[in-house]
C-alpha cells in the first residue's frame, strides 16, 4: 500500500469500482437499521471507520451482538457474533451484487440470524434490488484503498478539530451517498422542513454544522463539503476559505474540491482553514454561543 495521504482520486477511472462499494456498504447500512435501537437525527443508522474499513459496530442481539464491517485491505465482508463465530464473503474476483447479497443473507442465516433487510438501495438513481442486479461489477482493491487512505485522512482532521467543541458530534460515513460527515449540534432544536422526504423531516429538525469529504459521481469530481442548518441568510455571499473554497449552487453548499486541497502546500491546513471558516459563519452568520460551546481539556497527567 502506498504510503501517500491524500492520493488522486479520479471520480471517472474508478467509477464502477465506487458503485460496487457502495452498495456493499448499503448492505452493511441495512443491517444496522434492522438491529439498531433509534437514535436522533438518524445517528443509529451510519456505519463507522476501522483501522481496516467500515464497521457496524456492535449491534444488540438477544442478549449478544453483531458486527458487521467491510475489509478494505482483505476484500472481504466480515460478520462477528459476540460468541466467537464468524462467516467471510470475499469480494475479489468481483461477481454480481445479488451474488455478494445473497452470500450476506446465507451468512446471517448460518449464524442463526433471522434478520429482515430491505433488497431496495436508498439515495441513488439506480434502485434495481440487489438480489435481482446480476450485471457484471467491478471491484478493484487498489481504487478502494485510495479511497479509504483519504478518508482516514479527513477523519483525522475531524477528530482533532471537533476536540475543542462543547456539544454532541459525531463522525459517521452515510451509506446513502458514501460520504464521510462530521456534525457538530449546538443543541438547539427547531422546526423541521415540511418540503422535504421522509429522511431530511427526522435529520433536519437541531441545529447543526455538517462537514464532510464526497468522493464524486458521475458528474462531480470528489470535494469536501460544509453547511449549517438553517442556513443563513445570503448563504451563497458569506466570506469562505480558503481560496479555492466556494459556494456551489448544485449542492446549495460550501464546497473545496479534493484536487485543489490534496495538491495545495500543505492539505490538513487548507482542510482546516475550511473547517475554521465555515464555523465562523455558525458564529456570525447563524448567531451561535461560541463561549458556551468551547471545550478546554483538562491537562493530562504525565506518564508514569
Amino acid at each position: 500500500m502506498s504510503d501517500v495521504v491524500w492520493p488522486e482520486l479520479d471520480a471517472a477511472a474508478w467509477a464502477a469500482t465506487r458503485k460496487s462499494l457502495h452498495l456493499y456498504t448499503q448492505m452493511l447500512g441495512k443491517l444496522r437499521v434492522a438491529l439498531s435501537p433509534s437514535q436522533p437525527n438518524w445517528m443509529f443508522t451510519a456505519l463507522l471507520l476501522s483501522a481496516r474499513g467500515l464497521t457496524t459496530g456492535p449491534m444488540p442481539w438477544h442478549g449478544r451482538s453483531l458486527e458487521g464491517s467491510l475489509d478494505v485491505f482483505s476484500s472481504e465482508l466480515r460478520l462477528e457474533l459476540s460468541d466467537g463465530r464468524s462467516r467471510s464473503i470475499a469480494l475479489v474476483p468481483a461477481r454480481t451484487i445479488a451474488d455478494i447479497y445473497a452470500d450476506l443473507l446465507a451468512a446471517l442465516k448460518a449464524l442463526d440470524l433471522d434478520v429482515t433487510l430491505s433488497p431496495i438501495p436508498q439515495e441513488v438513481a439506480d434502485a434495481t434490488p440487489f438480489d435481482t442486479d446480476r450485471r457484471p461489477a467491478a471491484y478493484d482493491p487498489a481504487a478502494v484503498e485510495r479511497w479509504f487512505r483519504i478518508v482516514t485522512a479527513t477523519a483525522g482532521i475531524f477528530e482533532a478539530w471537533r476536540a475543542h467543541f462543547f456539544g454532541r458530534t459525531g463522525i459517521q460515513v452515510w451509506w446513502g451517498a458514501l460520504d464521510i460527515s462530521l456534525m457538530l449540534f449546538n443543541g438547539k432544536h427547531v422546526p423541521p422542513p415540511t418540503d422535504r422526504g421522509y429522511l431530511l423531516r427526522y435529520d433536519l429538525d437541531a441545529e447543526l454544522l455538517n462537514v464532510g469529504f464526497y468522493p464524486g459521481d458521475d458528474t462531480a469530481a470528489p470535494f469536501f463539503y460544509g453547511y449549517i442548518f438553517p442556513q443563513p441568510e445570503n448563504a451563497p455571499q458569506l466570506p469562505i476559505a480558503p481560496a479555492a473554497a466556494s459556494w456551489s449552487d448544485t449542492v446549495k453548499e460550501w464546497v473545496l474540491p479534493y484536487e485543489a486541497c490534496r495538491t495545495a502546500a500543505d492539505p490538513a491546513a487548507a482542510l482546516g482553514a475550511f473547517l475554521d471558516a465555515i464555523y465562523a459563519l455558525c458564529v456570525s452568520a447563524a448567531g451561535w454561543d461560541r463561549g458556551a460551546l468551547s471545550y478546554v481539556a483538562p491537562k493530562r497527567p504525565a506518564h508514569k
